[in-house]
């Protein structure tokens, strides 16, 4: 199977947030964020970057069930991590944790984040998300 990997263009937001509705995935993007997608011949993978105060948050990463396993998640935050030169973070579910610790990213503690994300962090565990704050800490700019 073929895949393809790009940055969705700002003019094609709704066409991921029908893709996120129809799975019933939290989280829509807005025409201000990064929105990376994988298609083969549909939409099978996706994932954005919103820009808060002077870093990127890494949100909504979703691959479609039938495609699990494949790598196509490793992929897709991969591309977005390479996108940007800002800090990235994260909130990882426990359940995908290994992943993003194999992405090489860290867990932070909650004061060290940025503000604004300490902020949406609160208010995500008082929705009870089983969540834990990360930072990407490798360099894949080199």
């Amino acid at each position: 199977m073929t895949f393809s990997c790009y940055c969705l263009p700002a003019i094609q937001t709704p066409l991921v947030n029908k893709f996120f509705q129809e799975h019933r995935v939290r989280g829509r993007a807005t025409k201000q964020d990064q929105v990376w997608v994988i298609k083969q011949t549909e939409l099978v993978a996706a994932c954005r970057v919103q820009n808060v105060d002077d870093d990127a948050f890494l949100s909504t990463v979703f691959v479609e069930a039938d495609y699990r396993g494949q790598g196509l998640a490793k992929m897709l935050i991969s591309q977005a991590v390479k996108s940007t030169n800002q800090s990235v973070y994260t909130f990882a579910y426990q359940d995908v944790l290994p992943l993003y610790l194999k992405l090489d990213f860290t867990t932070v503690a909650i004061e060290l984040l940025p503000i604004a994300l300490q902020k949406k962090f609160a208010n995500y565990l008082k929705q009870g998300r089983d969540i834990l704050p990360m930072c990407f800490s490798g360099n894949v700019h080199t």
